[in-house]
């Protein structure tokens, strides 16, 4: 009998998942900003200012923004093992991207949240 050691959430189950999510949500968010630039608005400054002093369209741009940032790390993660054998190597360029991914997301996110 086969038994599977490394099975369920923890393998790459989860990965995967997050990143058809991620995938899903980003998709979404690109979309209601086409449609919303292209057919409800004039594509000038006061239109993107408006949207955007909106809280909840803030709340959406950094979940679309965390999506990203996780979308990315878990990519970048599995090129990393895919293709650099290393161990050494291979965790410090996760963990020097995954570093460069969260200092992108909380100057985002200042600048959302300083938008007046």
């Amino acid at each position: 009998m086969i038994t599977l050691t490394n099975s369920g959430w923890n393998s790459g189950l989860r990965e995967w998942l997050l990143q058809r999510l991620t995938a899903l949500y980003m998709s979404l968010y690109v979309l209601f900003m086409f449609f919303y630039l292209y057919f409800f608005s004039a594509f000038d400054y006061i239109s993107c200012l408006n949207l955007f002093n909106s809280f909840y369209f803030k709340i959406i741009s950094i979940l679309f923004i965390f999506s990203l940032v996780l979308h990315a790390s878990i990519g970048m993660s599995i090129v990393f093992t895919d293709y650099i054998k290393n161990t050494f190597l291979r965790i410090f360029l996760d963990f020097f991207i995954n570093l460069i991914l969260l200092s992108y997301l909380f100057c985002i996110m200042q600048i959302l949240w300083g938008f007046k």
